[in-house]
């Protein structure tokens, strides 16, 4: 599977996004971080790729990194609920949850009925029945 997703991969810049995917389920972040930044490289206007070229620097010792090319992108890509649903995950993962729950929101709304605002509204409902 890892060998088709690779070939995919060269093909893509879908395939590409799969393929870090895969490469982060196996525990290969900077695998994963290369082949997201080589989708960005290749789709400059792509929100998908430039968010997981970001998300892929995530390092709970050094935030900051991912932090600031995520957090430009909300600007650049205002309409994207998958920009402030990232935004809100990796501020969940780094602790700052009230900040996460206004990004998570704005994923909600910024573009209803998508996928990263269902998965935004899930944690949402989640963060809510535990009381936070």
């Amino acid at each position: 599977q890892l060998r088709l997703l690779r070939r995919e991969a060269a093909r893509s810049v879908d395939g590409k996004l799969l393929y870090g995917a895969a490469l982060q389920r196996l525990g290969r972040q900077r695998s994963a971080a290369r082949t997201y930044a080589a989708a960005a490289r290749q789709a400059p206007d792509d929100a998908e790729a430039q968010v997981a070229a970001a998300v892929g620097l995530f390092d709970k010792a050094r935030p900051a990194t991912a932090f600031s090319r995520l957090g430009p992108l909300t600007r650049r890509f205002p309409g994207r609920a998958t920009v402030r649903f990232h935004l809100g995950l990796l501020l969940l993962w780094s602790g700052e949850v009230k900040e996460a729950k206004r990004q998570l929101e704005a994923a909600r709304s910024v573009e209803p009925g998508s996928v990263p605002a269902q998965q935004a509204a899930q944690y949402l409902d989640e963060l809510r029945r535990r009381g936070i």
